[in-house]
C-alpha cells in the first residue's frame, strides 16, 4: 500500500461520523474513508463490490483510536484478497477490535484526558484571562489526539492484530484509571479553591497556582495518612472537610492582614 493512499485514507477518516446513524453507526464514514484504498487491493469488479458491501456493516469505536482500528481493516481485506482469510473470520476480526479499541478509547481519551483538558483550560481562564485562554481545551487534548489518530492508522496496517498485544503491553487501561484517580484530586482542589467568595484576593496568577498547590499537598498527606490507617477510611471525609476549612479561614485571614 502505498503512503499516499494511506495519507489520502487517513484525512478521509476525519468525517467518519459525518454520516452517523442508527443502524450502522460509523460505517458509512468507513466506506468512505477506505475506499481509495480497496480500489487498490481489490482491482476486480466482484471483489471490490464485495469490500465496499463489508464496508458498510455495523462499525463503530472510538474515533481517536479509529486509524488503528481502519488500518487493521485494510490489512484484514489484503489477506482476504490473497485468500489467507476468509471473509467471516475477517468481520469477526474486525468486530472483536473495534469493541476493544471503543472501550479502551472512551476510557482514556473521553472519561480521563478530556476532563483533565477541560479542567486544565478552566484554570487557565481563572488565571491568566487572556481571550485565548479556553483554546488550551482543544489544544491540549489533540496534542496527543491528532498523532494517536493519523499515525494509528499506519500503525494498524503495518502491525495487523499485533496492535492488540501493543495495547496490552502499553496498559491503556492502568494509565486511564491513574489519570483519572489524578482528576478526582484535581477536582477536589479546585472545588476547594473556588468555594471562597473573596475571589479577589485569591485569583492572581501566583496566588491562584499557590493554593492550588497548597491544597493539592494537604489533601495528598491526608491521604497517605488514611491510606496507612484503615480505621480512618471512615473519617476521610470530615478530614478533607476539616482541612478544607483550615485552609480557607487561612486564605481568609492572609488576604485582611
Amino acid at each position: 500500500m502505498k503512503f499516499l493512499v494511506l495519507a489520502w485514507v487517513a484525512l478521509r477518516s476525519f468525517f467518519l461520523e459525518a454520516s452517523w446513524n442508527s443502524q450502522g453507526q460509523q460505517n458509512l464514514g468507513l466506506a468512505a474513508a477506505i475506499d481509495p484504498a480497496l480500489k487498490l487491493i481489490h482491482p476486480r469488479g466482484e471483489s471490490l463490490k464485495a469490500a465496499r458491501a463489508r464496508a458498510l456493516d455495523f462499525f463503530n469505536t472510538n474515533p481517536v483510536l479509529s486509524g488503528l482500528a481502519i488500518g487493521v481493516v485494510l490489512r484484514l481485506e489484503e489477506d482476504v484478497a490473497a485468500d489467507r482469510l476468509s471473509v467471516w473470520e475477517r468481520n469477526r476480526l474486525s468486530a472483536t477490535l473495534n469493541l476493544a479499541l471503543a472501550s479502551i478509547g472512551d476510557a482514556l481519551f473521553w472519561q480521563s484526558w478530556l476532563p483533565f483538558c477541560a479542567l486544565a483550560a478552566v484554570w487557565a481562564v481563572l488565571s491568566l484571562n487572556r481571550w485565548w485562554a479556553p483554546l488550551i481545551l482543544p489544544g491540549l487534548f489533540c496534542l496527543p489526539a491528532l498523532p494517536v489518530r493519523l499515525g494509528g492508522l499506519y500503525l494498524g496496517y503495518i502491525q495487523g492484530l499485533k496492535v492488540i498485544d501493543l495495547l496490552v503491553r502499553l496498559k491503556a487501561q492502568r494509565l486511564a484509571q491513574r489519570i483519572r484517580q489524578v482528576m478526582a484530586l484535581l477536582i477536589g482542589v479546585s472545588t476547594v479553591v473556588l468555594i471562597p467568595v473573596r475571589v479577589e484576593h485569591i485569583f492572581s496568577l501566583g496566588g491562584l497556582w499557590a493554593t492550588m498547590v497548597l491544597v493539592t499537598v494537604g489533601v495528598i498527606l491526608m491521604r497517605m495518612v488514611v491510606g496507612r490507617a484503615r480505621a480512618l477510611n471512615f473519617w476521610y471525609p470530615l478530614l478533607l472537610l476539616a482541612g478544607a476549612a483550615a485552609i480557607l479561614f487561612g486564605l481568609d485571614f492572609l488576604a485582611d492582614g
